[in-house]
């Protein structure tokens, strides 16, 4: 479990890559931000899911050889990855819960902000 949260969270990092920009553009033009971060999260977990197919494919029986073959590098470097970082008992639950806690800080400094500008406007 510990090996699919790394992949799940490089899943979720790339998604983020091309989630993030936009985010902060809406927010430094004052736009609405919830389509943004709904966005930003809707792509960020089903990279993290792309990200683990191989080993979702393993689990439900796909050879080994298959899951590590190198054109398995289409879901995010999953064959490499491994060959990098193997078991990553550490640092995968780690990375995940960095993700995960970056992403609901983010929502929250986002909701303060709004209230404080709201505020201002009365």
């Amino acid at each position: 479990m510990a090996h699919s949260a790394l992949h799940f969270s490089f899943g979720m990092a790339v998604g983020s890559v091309f989630t993030i920009p936009p985010l902060v553009k809406a927010w430094f033009g004052k736009a609405r931000l919830s389509p943004h971060f709904a966005r930003w999260f809707i792509v960020s977990y089903a990279a993290g899911v792309y990200a683990t197919m191989p080993g979702i494919l393993r689990r439900l029986g796909l050879p080994d050889a298959t899951c590590d073959a190198w054109w398995m590098n289409v879901f995010l470097l999953y064959p490499w990855i491994n060959e990098i970082k193997p078991g990553a008992e550490t640092m995968g639950p780690l990375l995940l819960g960095a993700c995960l806690g970056g992403q609901y800080l983010l929502l929250l400094v986002a909701l303060t902000w709004q209230l404080r500008r709201n505020q201002k406007k009365i």
